[in-house]
């Protein structure tokens, strides 16, 4: 029906229905809530539901009507919004939410001894999709009846296409790599990354020191050369503390209109602190630059959203930077832990060539791979995946070749002498 004549049939309900136990529900109420003009979008909605239309009808009804849409408030016009006596926002689920759902529909359809709940998490965390699409696919799942080996694979199959369909974002982040070792990484500071994991895990425990007039923020900030192994730390943090990684970057952020990157940033705060996630914001510098350097007033502007967030936010923040200098005094202040990841020590060079090639270094072997001072624990990775589908058997000294070859192409080239400690 287009919306005059619903607009008709709801005054022929007001006006002809009597009981007072009546209650009108008005379901896919968009194009009628909707004002003629969306600021949002941009676009014009329906001629006919005018503000004053809607109003008068609004305020003429004689039962107590329920509406429903997809629409945002501020889609609809403010005079539209206060003529409700009561409002309901049903946000985007978080990571609790979806998993509890997945628990109550893996139920429902009889598969909990199929459907574990470690998978649920799984699920839970990679696909941000609703309860429904979640029924949907689970419903199939159960039709299909599959082997309980080749459930996982089924879920999969069916839940990707699913969110393709409704251009639901999947996770970010590629997986921890299943090699992955805090071993032999090169870190400055006094605390080492294992307790670092334990300090993180008391903060998230709301009943540790509770009666602590302090309780301080758990923002991190991890500066270093690339491929130092950042990234890969917060993917483990998310994997020991089974929390979901939201990863933000510049892209995600910075926006040509003017406001939108405030917008953007508190948005970004808040659907993490919702889902209980980690919230990684890779190559910050980029983002909350030092305000004596702004060229422009939004820049200063951004920043200081960036700094009331962060002073707010209750759960886990963590920053990886390559350029810690370029980095705002103010900002820098609020991080509770600075780690510096450096490049790899003679020892950790040794540790990552024997991990990541499955061999034993010879002493000849082990001089040529001590020369190579700018090697990170990304550099090895690099090379496996580049020697991988070459035909013939592959020496050490080739792979040591091929991480000199790497070294070369940064900016410092390839080092010679001890450095790290």
């Amino acid at each position: 029906m287009k919306a005059e004549s619903r607009m008709m049939g709801i005054r022929l309900c007001n006006e002809q229905e009597e009981s007072p136990d009546t209650l009108v529900v008005v379901d896919e109420a968009d194009e009628l809530l909707r004002s003629s003009f969306n600021p949002l979008s941009g676009e014009g909605g329906c001629g006919f539901t005018e503000k004053g239309v809607m109003n008068t009808l609004l305020d003429e009804m004689r039962m107590p009507a329920l509406w429903i849409a997809n629409v945002s408030a501020g889609e609809m016009d403010e005079s539209v919004r206060r003529r409700f006596d009561y409002s309901i926002c049903f946000e985007r689920m978080n990571m609790v939410q979806r998993v509890n759902i997945w628990r109550n529909l893996v139920d429902r359809y009889d598969l909990s001894d199929r459907i574990s709940d470690p998978m649920i998490r799984t699920f839970a965390r990679k696909y941000a999709t609703s309860a429904g699409g979640i029924a949907i696919v689970l419903n199939n799942v159960k039709r299909l009846n599959p082997e309980a080996d080749k459930v996982n694979e089924l879920v999969e199959s069916l839940m990707a296409p699913h969110c393709r369909l409704m251009r639901i974002g999947r996770q970010k982040t590629a997986p921890l790599a299943k090699d992955y070792s805090l071993e032999g990484l090169n870190i400055k500071g006094k605390i080492p990354l294992g307790q670092m994991v334990t300090a993180i895990r008391n903060y998230l425990d709301r009943d540790f020191a509770a009666s602590d007039a302090d309780y301080p923020r758990m923002n991190l900030l991890l500066s270093g050369p690339p491929g130092t192994g950042k990234t890969e730390f917060v993917k483990y943090l998310g994997s020991e503390l089974d929390r979901r990684v939201e990863v933000a970057r510049g892209s995600d952020i910075l926006s040509k209109y003017v406001g939108d990157n405030e917008k953007n940033i508190a948005g970004l705060f808040s659907r993490a602190g919702e889902d209980g996630a980690i919230l990684f914001l890779d190559e910050v510098d980029g983002l909350i630059f030092d305000r004596t350097n702004a060229a422009v007033n939004w820049e200063v502007s951004m920043v200081n959203e960036f700094l009331q967030q962060m002073e707010n936010f209750n759960g886990v923040l963590v920053a990886a930077t390559n350029f810690s200098e370029h980095l705002d005094s103010a900002i820098m202040r609020r991080f509770t832990f600075k780690l510096a990841f450096d490049y790899l020590t003679q020892a950790g060079r040794t540790f990552f060539f024997e991990r990541t090639f499955k061999t034993v270094l010879t002493a000849q072997e082990a001089d040529a791979l001590k020369a190579l001072n700018n090697l990170t624990p990304g550099d090895f990775r690099t090379v496996r995946q580049s020697l991988f589908y070459l035909n013939g058997s592959v020496s050490n000294m080739d792979r040591i070749e091929a991480l000199k070859a790497e070294c070369g192409h940064k900016k410092e080239g390839p080092k010679s002498g001890f450095i790290g400690f």
